[in-house]
């Protein structure tokens, strides 16, 4: 009889336990949860139209301006890094995106045109790359000290060079 009530109380015990552990994690779930990130993009090209045929022109740029507080970036990080990869993976201009803003033919022997577009992968790659750095100013700001809740903004530029993609915070660039 007392190792069954033993066994009943401690799986009360072991239950009660297993409820606090669940309600904490889920009320830290529930706080990490709450955020919001606003994102306005702008897109800006020219294309011609000869004879018929529409033509990609000589620039292309999409601008996205994101707004939040220091904590709603922190915790929209990579939840914002997807979602911007996939908006601009969408993008109609995304095939016609060069590494340099020169092209030059190293070998004079060379039998095939050299294809001068950048792969999505290293597009994806260096879009990660310029937005966590501008996230990492964000969470992290170096010589400034700024109030909790103020609102920030994080400016990317992507164009048809991927050499000059860049993130940055406007308050705070140095380009």
């Amino acid at each position: 009889m007392r190792i069954k009530l033993n066994l009943a109380i401690l799986a009360q015990i072991i239950l009660v336990l297993g409820g606090l552990v669940f309600c904490t994690s889920m009320s830290q779930a529930m706080a990490q949860s709450n955020y919001t990130i606003k994102v306005a993009k702008t897109t800006e090209g020219d294309f011609t139209i000869t004879d018929g045929a529409s033509y990609i022109g000589t620039y292309f740029d999409t601008t996205y301006s994101m707004t939040g507080t220091v904590n709603d970036f922190i915790k929209a990080k990579d939840e914002l890094i997807t979602s911007i990869l996939d908006d601009f993976g969408k993008s109609s201009t995304i095939g016609y995106i060069k590494m340099n803003s020169t092209t030059t033919q190293t070998d004079a022997n060379v039998t095939e045109i050299a294809n001068p577009f950048v792969s999505k992968e290293q597009i994806d790659e260096k879009i990660k790359s310029v937005l966590a750095y501008a996230l990492d100013k964000i969470e992290n700001p170096v010589g400034i000290m700024p109030d909790i809740g103020d609102s920030r903004e994080i400016r990317c530029v992507f164009g048809n060079v991927l050499n000059d993609f860049w993130c940055d915070i406007p308050t705070f660039m140095s380009r």
